[in-house]
């Protein structure tokens, strides 16, 4: 008996394994918005813990989070945010990309074991009214900010709403209030509804899983990346015919102006981009905020920097915002700017933390969490009614 168990525990996490690889592969699993995603990878997760306990959930966890750094170098459903993050420190970015996503799957098993030695559908009920009220207070939160949006990534709130916001006393009695709605809906509709203790608990597991996801990742990004940083500012396309700058292109795609025949490009205050043989007429920049530069290109070999660096490789990373180089094969070449700055100042746009987290994340997270909620519940009950996994005794009806 044992040994069928393992048995189908290696199956079961064999078959979320690949569910995960789909998800993370290809766009059925994700629904970008903005830098973020609405993730499905957060139900494998849930189920992973519910079937095979704290370390199936870790397991699990750390295949998605594994997934999710793969997706930082565009394997798959390319990460915006991971992206910029990997540009900063790739070793960050594996941290806060892997580790939240273990503990979300540790914590998981962690609750659905504590629901499971849980005797009374009652106390059930009263947890699923908690949840309920929770997800109605972000519900309330993300619609009232989301309409005091605009495009700018500003706030048109009024006098008045802005007081009721930052009030204290009478914005907490409201939330209150919302929570109580939420909790006495949900309390009636499970009791009326009589859904099974097993139901509620799977319900239960992956609201957390969802929640526990959003708190976990988020929290991550500010602890690790709210400080002064070196990353990329912007990329540039330099294209090179017949020794001179022919075309030149930001990362938006805009068209960067260049000067002296194709033989100089000057971008902004940062750089002086030369391709001269004869480098003492071109313009000096007037200052420059940027840390260094790296040129790449499969036609970089060869070619040499400041008339003495031979470059002997497909990349080269300089400081010197003078970049005269000499012996440029034509072809296409990659220049990114790094510069230092915060990136959750940058990713904020000056709002608070607060209300950056909610407008960026709010409606992602309440998605995920009535997702995973539905899908996990449905999914797991099934799997426990068939007996493809056991069901806690204290669950059984």
């Amino acid at each position: 008996m044992k040994e069928n168990s393992k048995i189908r525990s290696l199956v079961l996490l064999g078959l979320l394994t690949a569910v995960v690889a789909l998800f993370s592969l290809t766009p059925i699993g994700s629904i970008p918005i903005g830098p973020l995603s609405i993730t499905l990878n957060i139900i494998p997760i849930a189920i992973a813990a519910i079937a095979l306990g704290p370390i199936g959930g870790l397991i699990m966890g750390t295949v998605f989070g594994l997934f999710s750094f793969m997706q930082c170098f565009g394997i798959g459903v390319l990460s915006g945010m991971g992206a910029a993050t990997l540009e900063i420190s790739p070793v960050l970015t594996f941290v806060q990309r892997v580790i939240p996503r273990a503990l979300d799957g540790l914590l998981v098993g962690l609750i659905f074991s504590s629901l499971s030695k849980i005797n009374s559908k009652k106390s059930l009920s009263i947890i699923s009214g908690i949840v309920s009220g929770i997800v109605l207070i972000g519900l309330f939160l993300s619609v009232l900010l989301l309409i005091c949006h605009d495009e700018n990534g500003k706030y048109k709130m009024s006098e008045g709403m802005y007081k009721f916001m930052t009030s204290g006393l009478p914005v907490a009695l409201t939330l209150t209030c919302i929570f109580a709605i939420g909790f006495a809906a949900m309390f009636w509709f499970v009791r009326k509804k009589d859904f099974s203790k097993i139901q509620q608990s799977c319900g239960i597991a992956g609201f957390s899983a969802a929640i526990l996801n959003t708190i976990f990742f988020m929290g991550a990004l500010v602890l690790l990346f709210n400080h002064t940083a070196t990353g990329l500012d912007n990329k540039y396309a330099i294209t090179v015919n017949n020794g001179v700058i022919s075309e030149a292109k930001d990362s938006s795609g805009n068209d960067v102006a260049f000067t002296d025949g194709g033989k100089a490009l000057t971008i902004g205050d940062d750089i002086v981009f030369s391709v001269k043989e004869d480098v003492s007429d071109v313009p000096a920049t007037v200052s420059s905020a940027a840390v260094k530069f790296k040129l790449s290109s499969d036609k970089l070999k060869g070619a040499t920097f400041a008339g003495t660096d031979q470059i002997n490789g497909n990349s080269f990373t300089f400081k010197n915002p003078n970049a005269h180089f000499s012996n440029l094969a034509d072809g296409k070449y990659t220049l990114k700017v790094y510069k230092k700055f915060n990136y959750i100042d940058k990713l904020r746009s000056g709002k608070s933390i607060l209300l950056f987290i909610i407008t960026a994340v709010g409606i992602n997270a309440l998605f995920e969490m009535v997702i995973s909620t539905i899908f996990t519940a449905l999914i797991c009950t099934a799997l426990f009614k068939a007996k493809l996994i056991k069901t806690p005794d204290n669950l059984k009806e």
